[in-house]
C-alpha cells in the first residue's frame, strides 16, 4: 500500500506537442525519469495521401515513476483514421479540434513502472498535404523534430512510390536509400533531423508555361525609348523558350547582371501593349559548398557588389557592427554567408498583417529592418542579408520574380505592385567555386525548412538587381491603371519545348569602297532568330586576299532569342597590288542551354581596288575624258554664279 501511495503521488504525464508552424514538434517530461525512442514511418500511396506511424518506447530510469498519458498538437483539423495502442490493445483518443489544430490525448491503461521497464505504445493516422504533386515534380515536406537532442534514438522511414520518379534533391542527405520493384524506402536517423525537417522532390526537372504583359507609355510631347526587363536565363537553373513576343523589340540585350533587355521606341504620347508568351524550366543545381574564405572571391565582384545603395546601407554604423559580430574569418565564405542567413531568419519576423494589407506598402530597407525586426516582409528580409553580406565583404544581389506557392501563411509572396501581381523577393550571393546562389531567408523564417543549403523549383526569377538596387523593373510592375493582373503561371507538361536549339542569321557589311594597301573593316551582324538563348557564342573568321587585324577568334557570349551581337573586324590587303573580289568567311559556333553544340556559316562578298591605275590606253582615255568632264563642269558653274 505504501509502495502504491508513493507511484501514485510521483504520477507524471507525458506530452507530446506537434505543430505545422513551423512544421515542428517538441517533448516534454522529466528526461532524469524517462528515455525515448522513436520509431517512424511515412508512407505515402499514389495518391499523394501519407500514412504516419509513430512507434514509441518509454523506458523508467527510476521505480518511482510511471507514464499515464500522451497528448500531442497537430496544425490541422484534417488528420483522419486516427488509431493507437498500448500493450493493452487497442487505445480510444481523445480528439479536440481548436481552430486549425487538433489535439490527441491518449490515456494508457497499462501502467508499467520500476527501473529498467518499458512501455511501448503507438499511433497512426493519415495526414493529407504532406505530399503534392506540382507540376512535373512530387514534392515532400515532413515534420520537424524540436527537442530532438534529449531524444536517445530516432529513425524516420520515408516510403514513396518508385513512380514519383528519381529522388531530384533531399535535404537533409538521408542515411541511407534503398528501392524495390514498386517503392522507394528513404531513412532518415537522429544525426540528419537535428539539421532540419526531411524537404524532398522528386522529377527531373520543374516546367511553367507564362503570360505577361508590359503596359508601356510615353506621356511627353518628345520621341522616347524604354527598355522591359525579359525572363533571363540562369545557367545550368532556368531556361527561357519564348513562344510570342509581340510586338517584335527594336533589340534585346544584356546587362551586366544577365537581365534580357527589350528596347521599344515610343513616339509623343503613344501607348504600347507588350505580350511575352513562353515557357520556363527550372532545373536543381547541387550544391556543393566549398572551404574557400572571402579572401578568394575575383576582386572585380567585390568592387560591383559590396557598395552601398539605397535600401542597403552598407556604410550604417549598425549594419556594420553586426557583420562583424557574424563574420569569422577563420570560416569559409559559404559558412560566413550561412551565419548572416541565420541571423536574418532569426531576428526578422515576418509581418503577416502587412503581407495581407491590399494598399501599397512603403519598402523600409536594410537599416530600419534591423531596427524594426517585426515588420519584415520578403523585401526586408532580402535587403538585410544583402546589406549585411556586402558589409562581410560577400557579393550579394537581389532577384524579383514569381514564386509558386499553395500556402500563404509558410511560404507567402508579399511584392505588390499597385494593387495587381504580387510576386516575391529574396537574395543571391556569390561563393566561390559554386558561383551565385539563391537563398531565400523569408521562406525559411516562415516555415522552418533550410532555403540555402537546398534550394527549390518553384522560384522563377523575373529581373536580378545588383548594380541597382531598384532597376530594372521585374515584369508585374509595368502597369496603366491600378489593380491590373499581368502575370500568369501554370505549370506545364510540354517539355519538347526544352529540346529547341539556337538558329542564327549572319550578316557581313562592308564599306562603300575598299582600296588596297589601305586598311579597312567589316561589321558582322549575328541574329538569333529561335526561341531559345544562344550560350559562349563564338565566331571565327577568314579570308583568302586579306589578312585579319587582330584574333580572328571573336567571343560574343549569351545572345537571347531576336538579340543581336555586332563586330567590326579591321581587315588589312596582303599588299598594294592586292585587287578583285574578296570573300570573307564567318563560322559560328554556339552551345544551347543544355550545352548542345550548334554551328552556322555565312559568307560575303566584297571588290577591291588597288590605288594606282594601270598605264594602258583605255585607262588615260577614261582618265582624260573624266578630268575635261570636271573642268568644263567647274567652268559652267563659275559663269553661272558670277
Amino acid at each position: 500500500m505504501r509502495v502504491a501511495e508513493k507511484i501514485a503521488k510521483g504520477l507524471l504525464i507525458l506530452t507530446l506537442f506537434i505543430a505545422f508552424f513551423p512544421l515542428s514538434s517538441s517533448n516534454v517530461f522529466a528526461a532524469e525519469n524517462f528515455t525515448s525512442e522513436y520509431d517512424v514511418s511515412y508512407t505515402v500511396v499514389e495518391s499523394g495521401l501519407t500514412t504516419v506511424k509513430q512507434e514509441v518506447t518509454i523506458t523508467n530510469l527510476t521505480s518511482q515513476f510511471f507514464v499515464s498519458k500522451y497528448s500531442f498538437t497537430i496544425g490541422s483539423e484534417d488528420i483522419r483514421n486516427i488509431k493507437a495502442w498500448d500493450p493493452t490493445g487497442t487505445l480510444t483518443p481523445q480528439i479536440e479540434t481548436k481552430g486549425e489544430e487538433t489535439v490527441i490525448t491518449l490515456n494508457f491503461r497499462a501502467r508499467v513502472f520500476g527501473k529498467g521497464r518499458k512501455l511501448k505504445f503507438g499511433i497512426s493516422y493519415d495526414f493529407p498535404g504532406l505530399a503534392s504533386k506540382n507540376g512535373l515534380l512530387w514534392e515532400v515536406s515532413l515534420l520537424r523534430i524540436t527537442g530532438l537532442s534529449g531524444i536517445v534514438h530516432y529513425n524516420l522511414h520515408l516510403s514513396v512510390p518508385k513512380n514519383f520518379g528519381p529522388l531530384l534533391y533531399s535535404y537533409p542527405q538521408p542515411k541511407a536509400i534503398a528501392e524495390n520493384d514498386i517503392r522507394r524506402l528513404i531513412l532518415y536517423t537522429k544525426s540528419e533531423l537535428l539539421k532540419g525537417p526531411p524537404r524532398l522532390a522528386f522529377g527531373k526537372f520543374q516546367l511553367y508555361e507564362l503570360h505577361l504583359n508590359y503596359h508601356l507609355e510615353n506621356s511627353s510631347f518628345a520621341l522616347g525609348y524604354t527598355e522591359i526587363a525579359l525572363p533571363p536565363d540562369i545557367p545550368n537553373q532556368q531556361q527561357i523558350v519564348v513562344k510570342n513576343l509581340s510586338p517584335k523589340p527594336v533589340s534585346v540585350r544584356l546587362d551586366e547582371d544577365g537581365n534580357y533587355l527589350a528596347r521599344y521606341n515610343l513616339g509623343p504620347w503613344e501607348k504600347k501593349e507588350i505580350v511575352w508568351e513562353g515557357f520556363i524550366a527550372l532545373y536543381y543545381h547541387p550544391r556543393d559548398f566549398s572551404k574557400s574564405k572571402i579572401e578568394v572571391i575575383p576582386q572585380t565582384l567585390v568592387d560591383t557588389y559590396t557598395t552601398a545603395a539605397k535600401y542597403w546601407e552598407v556604410e550604417d554604423a549598425a549594419i556594420v557592427a553586426q557583420a562583424q559580430k557574424l563574420i569569422d574569418p577563420n570560416l569559409s565564405a559559404a559558412e560566413n554567408a550561412k551565419r548572416i542567413f541565420d541571423f536574418v531568419v532569426k531576428h526578422l519576423s515576418y509581418d503577416y498583417p502587412r503581407f495581407t494589407a491590399e494598399e501599397f506598402w512603403s519598402r523600409l530597407g536594410a537599416a530600419t529592418a534591423l531596427q524594426k525586426n517585426n515588420q519584415a516582409v520578403c523585401m526586408e528580409y532580402t535587403d538585410l542579408f544583402i546589406a549585411l553580406a556586402r558589409a562581410a565583404g560577400i557579393p550579394a544581389r537581389e532577384v524579383n520574380g514569381f514564386a509558386y506557392t499553395s500556402d500563404d501563411s509558410h511560404r507567402p509572396l508579399s511584392l505588390r505592385f499597385q494593387g495587381g501581381d504580387v510576386l516575391h523577393a529574396w537574395p543571391e550571393v556569390y561563393l566561390p567555386e559554386e558561383g551565385w546562389v539563391m537563398v531565400d531567408p523569408t521562406w525559411s523564417s516562415t516555415s522552418g525548412a533550410d532555403y540555402f543549403s537546398v534550394f527549390d523549383l518553384s522560384h522563377i526569377a523575373f529581373v536580378i538587381k545588383g548594380a541597382s538596387s531598384e532597376y530594372p523593373l521585374p515584369a508585374g510592375s509595368y502597369k496603366a491603371t491600378q489593380g491590373q493582373r499581368d502575370v500568369r503561371v501554370a505549370f506545364s507538361k510540354e517539355v519538347t519545348m526544352t529540346t529547341e536549339l539556337p538558329r542564327f542569321a549572319i550578316e557581313v557589311v562592308y564599306p562603300l569602297l575598299s582600296v588596297a594597301p589601305f586598311s579597312t573593316s567589316a561589321t558582322i551582324k549575328v541574329r538569333n532568330d529561335s526561341v531559345v538563348s544562344a550560350f559562349n557564342t563564338q565566331i571565327t573568321v577568314a579570308s583568302d586576299l586579306l589578312e585579319i587585324d587582330g584574333e580572328g577568334l571573336l567571343d560574343l557570349g549569351t545572345i537571347p532569342p531576336l538579340g543581336t551581337k555586332e563586330v567590326k573586324v579591321r581587315l588589312v590587303p596582303q599588299s598594294f597590288r592586292t585587287k578583285g573580289k574578296q570573300q570573307l568567311e564567318v563560322g559560328l559556333a554556339a552551345f544551347g542551354f543544355s550545352g548542345e553544340k550548334v554551328t552556322s556559316a555565312a559568307s560575303g562578298e566584297t571588290t577591291i581596288n588597288p590605288l594606282y591605275l594601270p598605264l594602258s590606253p583605255l585607262y588615260l582615255v577614261a582618265a582624260g575624258g573624266t578630268i575635261i568632264l570636271f573642268g568644263l563642269l567647274a567652268r559652267f558653274l563659275v559663269r553661272v554664279l558670277l
